[in-house]
């Protein structure tokens, strides 16, 4: 099924963020120097464009559906989800800041991004889609701001 219009800027910024998780996975297996570039271009990623995604859905798209009782454990899990990712990026931006980003680390945001962003695509996405259906998904607005590009 096609993605509402309304939700593909962040299907498009998933997009992005699976390129990053391809790029995490290759700097985790590089030497030092290219291990710490490859970490350093994933936190610019992350502070441009992630969080603002990450707020775009706790603040505009997620509050829509907050009283559907069918998808209140599959909030909390993106809420998780969220707070982990965050979690880990803190770890790996102590790590560079020391100097030596852990191949670990990075393989641990890879992962919990790209089951994040399976989540949200494979069955957050179709759960709000049923929940608003076209007219509650029409009154989604999203803040214009600069998509990341490949």
């Amino acid at each position: 099924m096609r993605r509402h219009d309304a939700l593909i800027p962040l299907t498009h910024d998933h997009h992005h963020a699976l390129a990053q998780v391809r790029r995490l996975r290759v700097a985790a297996k590089a030497p030092g120097d290219e291990r710490r570039a490859g970490a350093k271009h994933f936190l610019e990623f992350f502070s441009s464009d992630t969080i603002a995604h990450f707020r775009e859905e706790e603040e505009v798209v997620l509050p829509l559906v907050v009283d559907a009782p069918e998808i209140k454990e599959t909030l909390q899990r993106v809420m998780m989800q969220h707070l982990e990712i965050h979690a880990r990026v803190r770890k790996l931006q102590s790590e560079y800041e020391a100097g030596a980003p852990a191949a670990e680390t990075l393989l641990a945001i890879a992962a919990a991004l790209e089951r994040h962003v399976r989540f949200e695509e494979k069955v957050v996405f179709p759960l709000i889609e049923m929940i608003l259906g076209r007219s509650g998904l029409a009154d989604i607005t999203l803040p214009p701001r600069h998509r990341a590009a490949i």
